[in-house]
């Protein structure tokens, strides 16, 4: 005996409330994955943003630490709120002999050229400490050989060297922060080649420190010789109208570290 089917379908009313019902039930799922999204990116941001605040703060407070503060005093390194330059030792020692335009450490090994100009622009220099025979202002070097410095023949020493001249070699060096808010490295004499150490920062000041304390208002110090380095660096460069992160569309959260520098020279 055939068996009779019904052949009633769903009717429109049917599909059309089924479509409407999926449709939220899909937008619902959509919002929670670019949520879900928009987290992970916030999250991946403020990792990169530690990160980058903790690596520049690391290499500047390195940097200023050798900074031979008798050639720069701070209060003249520190020439804006955001900018310092300063001359980073690089070598020091006792010369054992030289003329005008040579110096000679008998107990050095150095590479040949080692201090010779870069093709960057930046330049080394020789400066022997007041008191000392040669004492002066700094003299670009233009060679040299495992044990021996030479100058630029321009700019001789006033006396040649003795044993008792004690030396510096010394790169100048420059930390800023531009409009855009990236912090760059700078070494140079007569050019140089600018270094990306952070993207993203929000606030950079330098300033003559207490022993204990760092103060953000710029207030005068004592001339103790120290450094308040201070650093905020941000998720993201929050949008010129909303003020959001142009990528989440929350407001950029920040890291901000502060550090006392004790230059060692």
């Amino acid at each position: 005996m055939a068996t009779i089917r019904s052949e009633t379908g769903y009717s429109l009313l049917e599909v059309v409330i089924s479509a409407a019902l999926g449709t939220i039930v899909l937008a619902g799922a959509f919002d929670v994955y670019i949520s879900s999204t928009k987290s992970l990116i916030g999250q991946a941001n403020n990792v990169q943003k530690q990160a980058d605040a903790k690596a520049a703060m690391d290499y500047m407070v390195r940097e200023v630490r050798m900074a031979v503060t008798a050639f720069t005093p701070l209060s003249s390194a520190i020439t804006a709120p955001d900018t310092i330059t300063f001359a980073r030792a690089e070598e020091s020692g006792n010369a054992s002999s030289g003329t005008t335009t040579t110096l000679t450490d008998a107990s050095r090994n150095w590479a040949v050229n080692k201090f010779a100009p870069t093709a960057d622009g930046s330049s080394y220099f020789v400066r022997i400490f007041t008191g000392s025979p040669g004492a002066g202002a700094g003299h670009q070097i233009l060679t040299n050989t495992a044990t021996r410095l030479t100058l630029a023949g321009t700019n001789p020493f006033p006396i040649a060297p003795d044993s008792t001249s004690l030396y510096f070699i010394y790169r100048m060096k420059t930390f800023t922060l531009l409009a855009d808010g990236t912090l760059f490295s700078l070494q140079y004499s007569n050019g140089g080649t600018f270094h990306t150490l952070a993207k993203n920062v929000a606030w950079l000041k330098f300033s003559e420190a207490t022993n204990t304390a760092c103060d953000k208002a710029g207030t005068t110090f004592p001339a103790l010789g120290t450094v308040c380095i201070s650093l905020t660096t941000q998720s993201a460069v929050p949008d010129p109208v909303t003020l959001l992160d142009r990528q989440t569309g929350r407001a950029p959260s920040t890291h901000t570290l502060t550090s006392i520098v004790h230059p060692r020279n």
